[in-house]
């Protein structure tokens, strides 16, 4: 991992689940394998989730 990805990764895992936004829990997920056994059960519930955005409709009405 990148260092500016790292910094940012342990920033985020400095929060509490609360605080943490969609963006942020993406990048967890995105990154679980960086995670340590702790981490990812203390974050589990977020890394089982499903981004919730809604995906980006096309001009023609379709996802």
């Amino acid at each position: 991992m990148d260092p500016k990805s790292k910094e940012y990764l342990d920033k985020i895992l400095e929060k509490n689940l609360e605080e943490l936004t969609e963006d942020e829990k993406s990048f967890l997920r995105a990154r679980r394998s960086y995670l340590k056994r702790a981490d990812l059960e203390e974050y589990k519930g977020v890394l089982n989730q499903t981004s919730k955005k809604e995906p980006v409709k096309k001009k023609n009405g379709k996802a």
